[in-house]
């Protein structure tokens, strides 16, 4: 595989990678796709797994919820590390992630059966009968202990390149024509494929190959839990650059206008008192958290950008047969 040609104004010493450190292939489960795994091969267990019950509506209804282990349904060990939520069009997304994110979870879950029970006592109580304990003990809210910390990600406008920092380092998810094939490989538009890079020294951090028709092909049928049946995606590779410190003095941080305005939005949202304090509330940036936060975000950031692009070409679908069917009935 050759490597590319860095851009004008840019020098490198560093081909592009051949060999990934970390490959996963992406599945999705549940029509239509309210279940999402990264796994190994067909054949070996998730290492992550995303539930997100509405996925093809409005952006208040799209919540996933982002583990680190096998389907939770089958699985008590797996916990919860991320969350998401995300504009109109899918032009920016905030990423709640860290192992405190599980216990968040947890005391959201235990203020909703104290409250159902508040409410059933009242009820009980307007009609004059006797109190009725809860069919489970109620649970005290517990303190977060684990790590939680925001991500921003931002799109520049209509286009596929997506940007987020994380640990003072800025990384960019854009399209990329490397897995072409044929009289197509030189064809801007046609590749679904993606690429990060970090923008200080453009170092490949990690690629997507999109299985082209991915949403047509057979699903691949296992016949039992945790996932009787998946349909692969695509395939996740994550290159030495995720591990190595960013090198200095070749990076185009200040001729990229995309950095420098998401910078300027991430620094505006992470100031204090600059973002919503409802989204600030839960954050715990001391706590503690088993693995990479950065190898966590490339492979949930990676789920996202790519469910974006889907959902938005099905979007825009839509809005053209909606105006088509207006302008008959007109």
């Amino acid at each position: 595989m050759s490597s590319t040609t860095p851009p004008a104004g840019h020098t490198t010493t560093n081909p592009e990678p051949d060999n990934p450190t970390k490959s996963l292939r992406l599945y999705t489960r549940l029509y239509p796709g309210r279940k999402a795994l990264l796994a190994p091969s067909d054949t070996e267990p998730a290492q992550y797994f995303i539930t997100n019950e509405v996925p093809h509506r409005h952006a208040s209804q799209w919540r996933p919820v982002f583990y680190r282990g096998e389907n939770p349904k089958y699985t008590p060990t797996t916990s919860a590390i991320g969350r998401a939520r995300r504009t109109a069009l899918w032009t920016s997304f905030k990423l709640w992630l860290g192992d405190g994110v599980d216990e968040i979870i947890k005391n959201e879950e235990r203020r909703k059966k104290a409250k159902k029970y508040a409410r059933k006592e009242k009820v009980r109580k307007f009609f004059c009968r006797r109190s009725k304990p809860p069919k489970e003990p109620l649970e005290d809210e517990q303190p977060v202990v684990g790590k939680v910390i925001l991500v921003n990600l931002h799109r520049a406008g209509f286009s596929r390149k997506v940007e987020f920092e994380i640990g003072g380092v800025r990384y960019r998810w854009s399209g990329t024509r490397r897995f072409g094939a044929g009289f197509m490989k030189g064809v801007k538009g046609w590749s679904h494929c993606l690429k990060l890079i970090r923008t200080s020294d453009h170092a490949l951090i990690a690629t997507f190959e999109k299985r082209r028709s991915a949403g047509y092909r057979r699903s691949i049928k296992t016949g039992q839990p945790p996932n009787k049946k998946k349909r692969f995606i695509g395939t996740l590779r994550v290159y030495d650059g995720a591990y190595a410190p960013p090198t200095e003095g070749k990076g185009d941080a200040g001729a990229s206008s995309v950095a420098a305005f998401t910078g300027k939005v991430d620094a505006m949202a992470s100031r204090p008192g600059g973002g919503s304090s409802k989204d600030e509330k839960d954050l715990n940036p001391e706590g503690t958290h088993q693995g990479s936060l950065t190898e966590d975000a490339i492979m949930l950031s990676c789920w996202m950008v790519s469910e974006a692009e889907h959902r938005l070409r099905y979007k825009i679908l839509d809005l053209l047969e909606e105006i088509g069917e207006n302008a008959d009935g007109g």
